[in-house]
């Protein structure tokens, strides 16, 4: 059993640091209710184990380690909880799980009101919701201990240690905060699906009608869309059919204009409010400065001029675009740019889909043919504070999470059970990779889907953890077979083929500003790209003629463009 003096102890030192702050916010930071010692059996990997018999001796005799994590609705009990379990059997130790609130903004919140307190804070926080600003913010006054000389040392990083260069060098940056400490361990597990989400579809049903090819040029495009406008491939007999289609305002991939201006610039507005490396990948630039970008706006300044860029792009939102998509009496849609098939309403029994393939990313001009990529940045998710009283048992926990069966396990649940490694299990299952000969085997085959249900098997991964890009491909589905004559099953396949690579060989990072630069371009970063945005509209429809090009980039350099560049740069130079 716990130690329930302890736990009462903790809870009345939490309640009463925040009796003050109920005073003026009315908060209160509640614990969870005891935690039975039933006995956990795992199958765990034999990679820096540590193999001593602390696990067994009295609990009254343990280290306790008190960690406040971002609740999640699924789980029914964090104390009584197969990974709590795990853990406390591991490394010999009691684990006191304190619940915050599961709203980003109100754990955001919560955190600021205990650092700002001063004391009786958790030994840990772990949670996924602090930006890069209140990292830097908290460490600097020393609520976050530096994890530095922790993670430099693989005599105390062993399993950090352990992850594969490139990986590791990618977690390293984003680990560093911009005065050069540590404060954070962070959850990295790269992917492609969500790297790429700009896939272009066409209409292979109208192509066919037509006697057409897939185009594979923005010209050779732009001769399809002609004919889908203006030959009634639908049948019905109106002029109805909407050439390329999207919304401007979409956060999944559905934002058109960002799609086809990759044709002609590498660009993607969502990380680092659109700024980009130059050729060799040394000097930070601004793509929508650039003859590019002016070029990718004319091409699509005559898609609207023609009635193939439907203007509907600037006005719909996402049950608009829905609807157009899944439109019964016929299909309207010659191309469009999705990044869920969950747009189509049950998508391998929607006509509408159906009709539609996906399509490698259009080549421009200058013989670019790229994508509005992201590299996956890691998320932050692990924090020492100043209150812990034994940093290195805390860190020993923080770096247990990188171990590939806990990271499997934090991910998908109890081994045997939720998900297995077993060499004859994976050798019966495949998956799109497999199958299109992109791996040679499964890796890891999942029994349950534990994410749809109330459980208490884990704590939904809010901590650390590591898997590479290898390992997320190689998942195989237990819960349901394989089945190749799925139009949605290859698309996984498909997207690493043609889009995961469709970007610069260096692109730039997530950058890390000091409080001295954000202060400088805090207003700038938010405005140039709104402006920039509005620009593209107007341009494209003609509202803006393409002689006020240079009044633009002047209106720019006034918004304070020169500024933000020169701190992207000197951010960039401390990490490249």
């Amino acid at each position: 059993m716990e130690d329930n003096k302890s736990h009462v102890n903790y809870k009345k030192r939490i309640t009463a640091a925040f009796v003050s702050v109920v005073l003026v916010l009315t908060v209160v930071l509640t614990g969870c209710g005891g935690k039975s010692s039933s006995d956990v059996q795992t199958s765990l990997t034999e990679n820096s184990r540590d193999g001593s018999s602390a696990a067994d001796s009295d609990s009254s005799e343990k280290e306790t380690i008190t960690i406040a994590l971002q609740t999640d609705s699924f789980i029914t009990d964090y104390n009584d909880n197969y990974l709590t379990n795990l853990i406390e059997k591991e490394l010999g130790i009691n684990l006191e799980i304190y619940q915050l609130p599961s709203d980003s903004t109100e754990l955001k919140s919560k955190v600021s009101i205990m650092v700002a307190a001063g004391k009786d804070m958790p030994d840990v926080f772990s949670v996924k919701a602090l930006s890069n600003e209140m990292i830097l913010d908290y460490g600097s006054k020393g609520a976050f201990i530096p994890l530095n000389d922790y993670v430099n040392d693989p005599s105390k990083a062993v399993n950090f240690s352990a992850i594969p260069g490139e990986d590791k060098d990618i977690m390293l940056k984003a680990m560093t905060s911009a005065d050069g400490n540590i404060y954070t361990l962070p959850a990295y597990e790269p992917e492609t699906w969500n790297l790429t989400p700009y896939r272009l579809y066409i209409n292979e049903t109208w192509l066919n009608k037509l006697g057409l090819k897939i185009p594979a040029t923005t010209d050779e495009y732009y001769e399809v869309l002609k004919a889908f406008v203006n030959q009634d491939p639908n049948g019905n007999g109106i002029k109805d059919e909407i050439g390329v289609y999207g919304y401007s305002t979409g956060g999944y991939g559905e934002n058109i204009i960002q799609a086809l201006m990759n044709a002609f610039t590498f660009y993607n507005s969502s990380v680092n409010g659109g700024l980009a490396l130059d050729g060799d990948g040394s000097t930070v630039i601004a793509p929508f400065t650039t003859d590019e970008w002016k070029n990718g706006m004319e091409y699509m300044n005559k898609l609207y001029s023609e009635g193939l860029l439907t203007a509907s792009i600037f006005t719909d939102d996402i049950t608009q675009f829905k609807a157009t998509l899944n439109n019964e009496a016929v299909n309207l849609i010659g191309s469009v740019t999705a990044g869920s098939t969950g747009n189509w309403t049950d998508a391998d029994n929607n006509p509408n889909f159906q009709d539609m393939t996906l399509i490698s990313p259009l080549q421009g001009p200058e013989g670019i043919a790229y994508t509005p990529y992201a590299e996956y940045s890691p998320t932050p998710a692990w924090f020492i504070t100043s209150a812990c009283k034994n940093p290195d048992l805390a860190f020993k926990l923080g770096d247990l999470f990188y171990r590939q069966d806990m990271s499997m396990t934090v991910r998908f649940g109890e081994e045997g059970v939720d998900w297995t490694m077993d060499e004859a299990t994976c050798e019966a299952s495949t998956n799109a990779f497999v199958d299109a000969g992109l791996y040679d085997k499964i890796g890891l085959v999942y029994l349950t889907n534990i994410w749809v249900e109330n459980n208490n098997k884990f704590w939904r991964n809010c901590q650390p953890r590591y898997a590479s890009l290898s390992t997320g491909n190689t998942y195989g589905n237990g819960t349901a077979e394989y089945n190749p004559e799925l139009k949605t099953a290859k698309l996984g396949a498909y997207n690493y083929q043609h889009y995961y690579n469709a970007h610069p060989e260096k692109v730039l990072p997530v950058l890390h500003y000091t409080a001295e630069e954000t202060g400088k371009i805090s207003e700038t970063t938010t405005n140039i790209p709104e402006y920039v945005n509005q620009s593209l509209a107007e341009f494209i429809t003609g509202a803006r003629s393409m002689d006020e090009w240079s009044d633009y980039l002047d209106t720019l350099n006034g918004m304070g463009l020169k500024q933000w560049l020169e701190c992207a740069q000197t951010a960039y130079d401390r990490i490249k």
